[in-house]
């Protein structure tokens, strides 16, 4: 055997340090290197969600569990027992038994709408004139009645209408509803002082918050939002949160004040290793943020030791639900609920807590403290992420504002693929503006047709590599791309600056793509679009894997069912076209009544069933699937452009004809008679000699004419001949037709 061994083996040297995952803690206010408590899982629970905070942090949990590869477990709540809901809830159901009874506009309807707005603007504002109607311009430069102006707008101008709806004798019930459901903001606060109390069956509360629960997973679907791995409901955890209260109290951060339980903040922050507002410790003392927190119910309780003191359990009144509890008849504080659901699921530490920036303070601030004297622990959150408001044309979105956008309202203008990508391109802690964005798909399009062409038609080697300087640019731009996205992704998942990579890098390959089916490099092709799927999929954009037989952008479900129903249309317009073409054979046609055959082929039969063929260089097509309706539109589009420019041109030709025609009717006078009947000022014949050819050398008084003038007249005499020619040809050319 021989004493040869394998020479030293050196390692390799790595000369580019990898970014880690940085995220924005709320916590610190600072990027910081994320470490979860436990290997690869995330403990992670949302709170709070509307559709438009859920959105983002949906894209957050899929850039975590797809990209970074954390086995994440999601806990959201469903908030169905709040001040919010039980106003809302019991203003609903008064509303609607007093718009029933109601079979007439009245005068006694209108001063009823009347009062309702002079109780809601003195809420409000605290300011009305003589009693009968709101004063407006006293309170436009309030900031307040800037926050209701729209609602105090929309009710006078209901009003006004129903006044002239009466003086017109329409006192139908139709005028009358109109008036209702015009004012019905402020009618049914009006309503639910009046009569709030007498709202006692708790179905009212819950068919309300289940109605908006069943409405936000819609929403959900609808923008291809991954469900939570575990939802809970605050109304079934009420024997949890009594028993959290309790064990707050006998900790020493809670006592009992008239039926209600309200924490002690004080007592909280001065334990060692407690602080209160964590979040927003500016904000500890905000009268007016403590008093929202508490809720248009809460802050009328009584028996809090300090102002910053907040409730974990609300004495019901009238026409509020409740539960037992060792306090007496009430309800969950807002702030408890989350405390206790989330421990209750994840313990006493989690890695990941979110929600909506506006409850930072004092809704998660006071998370924080009820959660940690409960555990007596220092941290119950290691990171906390909060998400940016929606902001539409500069404005914060708000019902009061007029300016809410529904998922619905919005997809009857976007796509959800566009609203997913409006996500995308705006960072997820900042304020996002609703805006339209443009993201080029035609790159999938071709991509995919190109590849499927090559995978139909597996043509050999040509003797030509196809790797040169335009396949290495393009492979070392996808590298770079592939850096500096993971470098986006790990910078607190920027995700804009990740979007405009991959878009520049779509960009380029879309250049790459137009040099021409033969100059394409297939793997190189597809090794930019796999990654490109990829990303765009962990985004939620689409959830196919690449290059699946049904393509980009297509829903699987698709692809499930009738093999029947799917194939037969095609293969009807393939069976169609044959047909044809067999009988224009048979007639022995012309080659142009094929390539007519050929044009409705393309531009009506396979539009109708989303196939594009894309004419190319070589005279051979690429074969696209895309949408339907797109293709339909871009025919439609064409043929009104074909129809304008048709116009155009008979227009021109019109114009051409009528042009010629002028011509002709002028050529009918020989050059040598144009100036012999020409009359003077005085009547009489302007000239009395002519050269050989007709044109004119002296006037009618015998006088010499100007050289001048018989040179304009020798012009004039040759343009005269050139017509004449041209009409002696159009009678020659009608008597051969004749």
């Amino acid at each position: 055997m021989s004493n040869k061994s394998q020479p030293e083996w050196h390692v390799p040297e790595n000369n580019e340090s990898s970014p880690t995952l940085k995220l924005y803690n709320s916590l610190t206010r600072s990027k910081i290197n994320f470490v979860p408590k436990k290997g690869k899982q995330i403990t992670w629970y949302n709170c709070g969600p509307t559709v438009y905070d859920y959105a983002h942090i949906d894209i957050i949990r899929r850039v975590l569990s797809d990209y970074f590869n954390y086995d994440v477990l999601f806990v959201m709540n469903i908030t169905d027992i709040d001040d919010k809901i039980i106003l809302r809830a019991r203003q609903n159901y008064l509303f609607n038994n007093f718009k029933s009874t109601i079979n007439s506009l009245t005068k006694e309807l209108i001063d009823q709408v009347k009062t309702a707005l002079n109780d809601f603007a003195r809420s409000k504002l605290g300011v009305v004139n003589d009693g009968s109607m709101l004063n407006l311009a006293s309170s436009k430069d309030d900031p307040r009645y800037l926050l209701y102006a729209n609602t105090f707008r929309e009710t006078l101008e209901t009003v006004v209408s129903a006044e002239c709806s009466l003086e017109d004798n329409d006192a139908s019930q139709e005028a009358a509803h109109q008036l209702l459901d015009g004012s019905k903001d402020v009618v049914s606060s009006w309503l639910d002082k009046e009569k709030g109390t007498t709202v006692t069956d708790q179905k009212v509360f819950r068919d309300l918050a289940a109605y908006w629960e069943q409405d936000f997973m819609k929403d959900m679907e609808l923008l291809n939002v991954r469900p939570c791995d575990i939802l809970t409901r605050v109304s079934e955890y009420i024997p949890e949160i009594v028993a959290y209260v309790q064990k707050i109290i006998e900790n020493g951060y809670g006592y009992v004040a008239d039926g209600s339980v309200y924490f002690d903040t004080k007592e909280f922050d001065a334990k060692k290793d407690h602080h209160y507002a964590k979040l927003q410790p500016w904000s500890a003392g905000n009268e007016g943020l403590i008093e929202e927190g508490e809720g248009s119910l809460g802050s009328k309780l009584l028996g809090k030791k300090n102002k910053c003191d907040f409730a974990l359990w609300k004495k019901s009144k009238p026409g509020e639900p409740s539960w037992e509890s060792p306090w007496g008849p009430g309800r969950p504080g807002w702030h408890i609920e989350c405390s206790v659901m989330a421990s209750e699921i994840l313990g006493e530490n989690m890695d990941i807590h979110s929600g909506g920036i506006d409850l930072a303070f004092p809704h998660h601030d006071n998370e924080l403290a009820q959660s940690e004297a409960y555990h007596e622990c220092q941290q119950w959150v290691n990171y906390f992420l909060h998400v940016g408001h929606l902001h539409v044309e500069g404005q914060k979105m708000s019902k009061s504002l007029k300016n809410f956008i529904t998922i619905q309202q919005a997809l009857k203008k976007y796509t959800p693929r566009q609203l997913r990508l409006c996500f995308l391109l705006q960072q997820w802690d900042s304020k996002l503006d609703f805006k339209e964005n443009i993201f080029d798909e035609n790159f999938f399009v071709n991509t995919k047709a190109f590849l499927n062409e090559r995978k139909h038609n597996a043509y050999g080697s040509d003797g030509t590599h196809r790797y040169r300087s335009s396949e290495r640019e393009i492979i070392n731009l996808l590298r770079e791309k592939q850096t500096t996205i993971h470098e986006a992704l790990c910078d607190s998942i920027n995700t804009p600056s990740a979007m405009s990579e991959l878009m520049e890098l779509i960009n380029r390959t879309n250049i790459y793509l137009s040099s021409g089916r033969n100059n394409i490099n297939a793997n190189v092709l597809e090794n930019i679009a796999k990654y490109v799927t990829r990303i765009l999929k962990i985004f939620g954009v689409t959830e196919n894997p690449a290059f699946e037989e049904i393509g980009f952008g297509i829903s699987q479900q698709q692809n499930i069912g009738n093999m029947e129903d799917i194939v037969l249309p095609y293969l009807r317009v393939l069976s169609g076209f044959r047909d044809n073409v067999r009988n224009l054979a048979r007639q022995q046609k012309s080659h142009s009544e094929f390539l007519a055959l050929s044009d409705k082929l393309r531009d009506i039969d396979l539009v109708e069933l989303g196939v594009s063929l894309d004419d190319q260089e070589d005279g051979k097509a690429l074969v696209k699937l895309v949408d339907k309706n797109e293709l339909i539109k871009a025919r439609e589009d064409k043929l009104k452009v074909q129809a304008e420019k048709a116009a155009k041109k008979e227009a021109a030709a019109k114009a051409k004809e009528e042009e010629r025609q002028k011509r002709l009717e002028k050529g009918k006078l020989a050059a040598e008679d144009m100036f012999k009947d020409v009359k003077g000022e005085d009547g009489e014949n302007a000239y009395s000699a002519f050269d050989e050819q007709g044109i004119p050398t002296l006037d009618g008084q015998g006088q010499e004419l100007p050289k001048n003038r018989i040179k304009k007249f020798k012009k004039e005499w040759e343009a005269q001949k050139k017509l004449h020619t041209e009409y002696l040809a159009w009678v020659q050319e009608q008597g051969d037709i004749n």
